[in-house]
């Protein structure tokens, strides 16, 4: 089951540009029948280790459709970010949404894919905790030293969560799970 954005979306308290902009583009997404999970460090944040993030990681079913219902209203928040084919940016902020492609990798030698999202929802929806470990680590493999962050995620949730060594990632990363578990336990 995925987390329903209980911690740091929880309400909208008009403060955080983020925040703005990930509600702004669920909304638009739900109201368009396109269901979406967040990912990225917004989701390390909901699931209990909270970390400075710049941008939003939102994995829809098809990343051509919602980037044209994203930016069809002209005079909406959102306007395709130059360069990127997969990436809006919210006009009112700056910040930037990446979309993410559900059920493939992003990129050549990754082997663990983006869940495929269900519930159509105005409210924020996460990726599970072991999704979110498995994903981190799978693109923290394939781009050791531009994805380090990645591993410093997972990392931070073990510590912070007292996760287990048996916790329950994808087979495909699993042993990148237990040599970091292991790596900790040494260091204590």
């Amino acid at each position: 089951m995925e987390s329903k954005g209980a911690y740091i979306l929880r309400e909208n308290t008009g403060t955080s540009g983020l925040e703005q902009t990930v509600r702004a583009a669920i909304s638009i997404l739900a109201d368009h029948h396109i269901p979406h999970l967040i990912a990225g460090g917004l989701a390390v944040q909901e699931h209990g280790y909270f970390r400075v993030t710049t941008d939003a990681d939102i994995i829809v079913p098809d990343i051509l459709d919602a980037l044209e219902i994203l930016t069809a209203d002209l005079s909406g928040p959102f306007q395709r970010y130059p360069g990127c084919e997969d990436t809006v940016r919210d006009q009112r902020n700056g910040v930037l949404v990446n979309l993410l492609p559900a059920g493939t990798v992003l990129k050549a030698g990754c082997r663990v894919p983006f869940p495929m999202p269900s519930d159509v929802t105005e409210l924020p929806t996460f990726v599970t905790l072991p999704k979110l470990i498995a994903l981190k680590l799978d693109s923290w493999v394939n781009s050791p030293n531009r994805r380090l962050k990645d591993k410093a995620d997972v990392i931070e949730l073990i510590k912070a969560l007292s996760l287990p060594r048996d916790f329950a990632v994808d087979d495909t990363v699993r042993h990148l799970y237990i040599e970091t578990w292991d790596a900790l336990q040494k260091e204590q």
